[in-house]
């Protein structure tokens, strides 16, 4: 085997998420719905999906859990309502008379699939299982979280150190800085380190 790299020419990859990122986004809600929980608690997920870098392509995604419990029902009617008043479709969920959650989010799934806005998804920072790196979750924001697409200049904000746009994990002790505020780089003692 010879050891060369003469002639040998790469084309570098990037790797692109299936899944929307933490920010403001503009999208389409693909589907709405409904599941129960383990324990029997009743919900719905909402799929939004970005929009596509390809013609013909699917765009990223995000999903969003909303319970339906009774306990949960005034929150995520309050949110319904706001959706509902910025895609024009106020009068749609308005008439909706179900008697129980999954038959109410089978009658609000076609109301709202295919409508887009510009949506604010906060983050969810995420442990990797076993030696795996930690990943971030999107799903709408609790506040704020969506305008029409004509909306110009765009009100909708996100800061990523706001503990409402970013739920990051507790910080190990390791990575916590010395009491006193400095810290001391290890120096390298041997000669053939790279960086000394």
């Amino acid at each position: 085997m010879s050891f060369t790299t003469a002639g040998h020419t790469v084309e570098e990859n990037s790797m692109v998420s299936n899944f929307l990122s933490p920010g403001i986004h503009e999208a389409k809600i693909q589907k709405i719905e409904y599941f129960e929980a383990a324990s029997g608690t009743p919900g719905m997920k909402i799929t939004h999906e970005g929009r596509s870098s390809e013609e013909g392509g699917v765009g990223q995604t995000a999903e969003t859990t909303w319970w339906l419990s009774d306990k949960a029902w005034t929150y995520t009617k309050d949110r319904l309502v706001i959706m509902a008043d910025k895609l024009g479709v106020r009068d749609g969920i308005d008439n909706i008379t179900a008697q129980n959650a999954e038959e109410y989010v089978k009658e609000l799934s076609p109301i709202f699939t295919g409508k887009a806005a510009r949506w604010k998804f906060a983050g969810e920072e995420i442990l990797g299982k076993e030696g795996k790196q930690n990943w971030t979750k999107a799903g709408l924001a609790s506040f704020g979280f969506i305008e029409t697409l004509n909306t110009s200049p765009s009100k909708l904000k996100f800061d990523e150190n706001n503990k409402f746009d970013m739920k990051r994990l507790p910080v190990a002790d390791s990575e916590i800085p010395a009491s006193n505020g400095t810290a001391t780089a290890a120096v390298s003692s041997n000669s053939d380190d790279p960086w000394s």
